[in-house]
Order: structure tokens, then sequence, then C-alpha cells
């Protein structure tokens, strides 16, 4: 039988904790139950805490997207703003494969119990200020051309899609290939982005 414990903010980062390390392993096993056995408590201190599976959800979300800033925010930034973009896109897309289900809740929404929404829009703020001030070091640099909104839009989408296409097998046989494809795709991006010469 569970532990007692008061439902303190420690308990609930235990159990937000243990709802993320369960993600890791099986999203089925995501069950006010098992999270709860996973953390030492019980399902009412779940309940208590959460509101019902939907908020635990929604606690998860945002917590991704707190660990993803923090991921970032740690790239450190050099002379060369092409490479610090890659750098900032490499880190995305190492956060995804340490934390493949994690991601799926950040970005695929497979559970039917939570749909963000307006309000949840602001877990991602963070990390749309960081690639906008790599974009903005890359433009004043004359490494990218265009709106920095749309260059930032399109360089997240299309580093997901990469990532998004790794996760599901498809982007080749060997970690090699997997790797060359993806340097490629994101050059290819950058170069099409790129300032042209008058």
């Amino acid at each position: 039988m569970p532990r007692p414990k008061e439902r303190t903010a420690e308990l609930r980062d235990e159990v937000l904790a243990a709802a993320i390390g369960l993600l890791g392993h099986d999203r089925t096993a995501i069950t006010a139950r098992a999270v709860a056995a996973a953390a030492g408590t019980s399902t009412a201190a779940v309940y208590e805490l959460f509101g019902d599976k939907g908020g635990l959800l929604r606690a998860v979300f945002h917590d991704g997207f707190r660990r993803l800033h923090d991921t970032l925010a740690a790239v450190p930034t050099g002379a060369d703003p092409r490479a610090d973009l890659v750098a900032l896109l490499a880190a995305s897309r190492r956060f995804a494969l340490d934390h493949p289900t994690l991601f799926e809740v950040m970005f695929a929404r497979p559970f039917a119990e939570f749909e963000p929404g307006p309000d949840d829009a602001e877990a991602a703020a963070g990390i749309v200020g960081l690639v906008l001030r790599a974009v903005d070091r890359a433009r004043a640099a004359g490494v990218l051309a265009g709106e920095r909104r749309d260059l930032a839009h399109v360089l997240v989408a299309v580093n997901r899609g990469l990532v998004a296409a790794e996760l599901a097998g498809i982007a080749g046989s060997s970690r090699a290939g997997v790797e060359r494809r993806w340097r490629l795709g994101i050059d290819a991006v950058l170069d099409g982005l790129a300032a042209k010469e008058p």
C-alpha cells in the first residue's frame, strides 16, 4: 500500500516525474493508478493534485516545454550564426530522441484526454524567443534573409519533420545515413533561406 503523503508541491513534482518516467516506457501506461504507484502515493492524491488525467497530461506538456527550453538555453553561441542555428536545431533533435514520448505529447497530441488550448500556447513562448534570437543574429550577419517569424517557423517545421521521420524509423537504415540526411536537410533549408548576393 502506498505511503500517505501530504499534497505538497514536492509530491506534485514526484507524481509529475513518475508520469514522465512512465511515458518513457509506454504511453498506454499513463493511468492514475500506475502513476500513483510509481510515485509511491495514492490515486486520490493524483486526482487531488491534477484533477484528472487531462490535468496530469497538461502538467506533463508544460514540463516538457520547460525541459526543452532549458536544453536549448544551454546551447552556447559562438562567432558563426549559422553554426549556432544548426546547434540549436541539433539540441532540439537530441531532446526528441532522448524523450520520444514526451516529444509526442508536446507536438503530436496523442491523448484524447488532453488537447492544448490557447492558455497552453504560452508553454512554448520561451522556446520561440530563443529561436527568434538565433534567427535575428543570422539575419544581422547576412546569413538569412526574410521575415524573422517566417524563417523561424520554417526552420522549426523542417527540423521537426526530420525528427519525426527519424523517430518513426523511416529516416534511414543506418546511423550514418540518418545523420547524413538530417544534415543534408538542414543545410538545404539554410542555403535556400540565405541572403542572396546582389
